[in-house]
């Protein structure tokens, strides 16, 4: 009985050649982010485009293959800021700074990234839409600690905003000084110490900006 010859699976490889790795493009990319974020720290906001090819060890056409421009680079280096902001958003609340304790965990697997986005483009006036973008993120989330409950005295339609930018900036700074390890602090007394500032800084905030009927004080979850 003739027996019939095998055929290999189309796409498979010949027998006697040596497939060719898949290469993991968006490992590639966050590779190449990471050491991208290096230099910045080194040289500041000015570090060039073979810099960054150089820290992550890449021929320069390979790395515009990806990050086709110095612009688009610094702005995946912001976009993962943000979705590592949104991703950690979604979770319950678990108490006063939980948002900053999740997000602080996240970030210390980037460091570099989130050091370049927060401390070394601060004050670049090139780049504030994309710091505004991260800032829109983090008062949002604020703005739930600032709904006018039931009672509470007419006032400026905008007062839920105002309230929730009146300390943002300081969360950043100190995600900063945390990565930085630059407070003298354990991670367990730092997340004390900032739910404690948040749960005042909340009652304050709701007292100043007459979020409250009067001699109202009310515990809420953001």
């Amino acid at each position: 009985m003739d027996i019939p010859e095998e055929r290999p699976e189309p796409g498979a490889a010949k027998p006697g050649s040596r497939a060719k790795p898949r290469v993991d493009k968006e490992a590639r990319k966050a590779e190449y982010l990471r050491a991208a974020a290096r230099p910045f720290l080194a040289r500041g906001a000015s570090a060039s485009m073979q810099d960054v090819a150089d820290a992550a060890r890449a021929p320069k056409p390979v790395f515009y293959r990806i990050f086709p421009s110095r612009a688009e680079l610094i702005e995946a280096l912001f976009d993962h800021v943000h979705h590592t902001i949104v991703k950690t958003q979604q979770g319950k609340w678990d108490g006063y700074g939980w948002a900053l304790r999740v997000l602080y965990l996240e970030a210390k697997m980037d460091p570099e990234i989130f050091l370049v986005v927060l401390k070394t483009f601060n004050g670049d006036p090139s780049l504030a839409p994309q710091r505004e973008r991260l800032l829109h993120l983090v008062h949002m989330q604020a703005a739930k600690f600032f709904a006018p409950s039931d009672g509470a005295s007419s006032g400026p339609p905008d007062r839920t905003a105002l309230a929730s930018r009146t300390m943002t900036s300081l969360l950043f700074d100190t995600l900063v000084a945390w990565l930085e390890d630059t407070d003298g602090l354990t991670d367990e007394k730092r997340f004390i110490w900032w739910g404690r500032i948040i749960r005042e800084w909340r009652l304050a905030t709701r007292e100043a900006y007459e979020l409250d009927p009067p001699q109202a004080r009310t515990d809420g979850k953001a």
